[in-house]
């Protein structure tokens, strides 16, 4: 019979499911059961036993010829190369993701890519391409920046939904989604002001799934990471943007440094100063009822006047000028929330 043989060689070009595969093996066994002049109810084991008939199953068929083809690909030409690594690697850019898609199963459903769907084939026999834990020759296939992988601890819903979110905001690994210690997670409008982009709209429920996961506070209301993943990260862009008194500010920025003994000190860029010591004079922002939650961005308004204050008492405009400490203090984002500055 050269129907088994026609399928075989069909099979370099296409892959089929494992229903698939069974809904034509059934249509097969009926054909050489009537050539081989058999009953309609010979078992089909008499069909598959090397020692009576031999034929093999079109499904393990095709996992023998998805591995040798796969493997052909991986290692042979220039070209075919570079193919399989341009194919890797959109499966990569798809779920946002710094793994190798030779070590992970492949969840999407891989139209016009043979690559992606002969491994997500080989997926569901538990073979994989590439195991990276144990050798690493191909660390080339991994994109590198961090321990921690946000697809590890993403839900399955979310890999797939989140990635054009995480894409654009140029998330990939836990430790863009931390602040500098390490230690607490970076609220959402926070985070977006460290990417410099707009801090409206809700919340992505992605976020939200890692915010259930890693925090200790269930309420997420503190921001401390758990045990299991204090430790095992490193932020190696940890960016302070200091002040520098003859640099332009601008209109979303406001300097704070620490006082020993006191409250941090809060204010705006206003203007030149004639003092020796400082060169620049910053409008007074003071705290909200006196009160700092080391969890939360504190909430600052304009104070009226204090002991601080370096302006004319006569002026009338209750304005409270102070000058910056230039060598201690940084600036910090801002935006105003609930008519305050925070």
């Amino acid at each position: 019979m050269v129907i088994v043989p026609r399928i075989e060689y069909q099979l370099a070009a296409i892959v089929l499911t494992k229903r698939e595969c069974e809904n034509l093996m059934t249509k097969l066994s009926s054909i050489i059961k009537r050539r081989a002049k058999l009953a309609k109810s010979t078992p089909n084991f008499i069909l598959y036993e090397k020692e009576i008939m031999g034929v093999k199953h079109i499904y393990d068929l095709q996992i023998e010829i998805l591995c040798k083809n796969l493997l052909y690909q991986a290692n042979g030409n220039e070209k075919l190369k570079t193919l399989f690594l341009i194919k890797i690697s959109q499966e990569q850019k798809n779920i946002w993701t710094s793994k190798c898609p030779g070590e992970m199963k492949i969840e999407s459903k891989c139209h016009h890519n043979w690559i992606l769907a002969a491994i997500k084939a080989l997926n569901e026999v538990n073979i994989t391409l590439c195991n990276h834990e144990i050798k690493n020759i191909n660390e080339d296939h991994r994109i590198k920046g961090g321990r921690i992988d946000i697809v590890e601890i993403l839900g399955k819903k979310f890999i797939k939904n989140s990635a054009i979110s995480r894409r654009n905001k140029d998330i990939m690994f836990l430790e863009d989604l931390l602040e500098a210690d390490g230690i607490n997670m970076l609220k959402w409008k926070h985070l977006c002001k460290e990417k410099g982009l707009n801090t409206k709209g809700k919340t992505p429920k992605w976020f939200k799934d890692i915010e259930n996961k890693i925090l200790e506070d269930g309420n997420n209301i503190i921001r401390k990471i758990k045990k299991e993943y204090i430790g095992q990260v490193t932020k190696s862009n940890i960016h302070i943007n200091l002040f520098d008194e003859n640099e332009k500010k601008g209109k979303n920025q406001i300097i704070t440094w620490n006082v020993e003994g006191d409250f941090p000190i809060f204010c705006e860029d206003k203007k030149k100063s004639q003092s020796k010591k400082c060169k620049r004079i910053g409008l007074h922002l003071e705290l909200v009822n006196d009160k700092i939650d080391i969890n939360n961005s504190p909430f600052l308004k304009k104070c009226k006047g204090c002991d601080r204050n370096i302006g004319k008492k006569n002026k009338g405009n209750k304005e409270c000028l102070i000058y910056i400490e230039n060598e201690i203090s940084r600036i910090i984002e801002k935006r105003k929330e609930e008519n305050y500055i925070q």
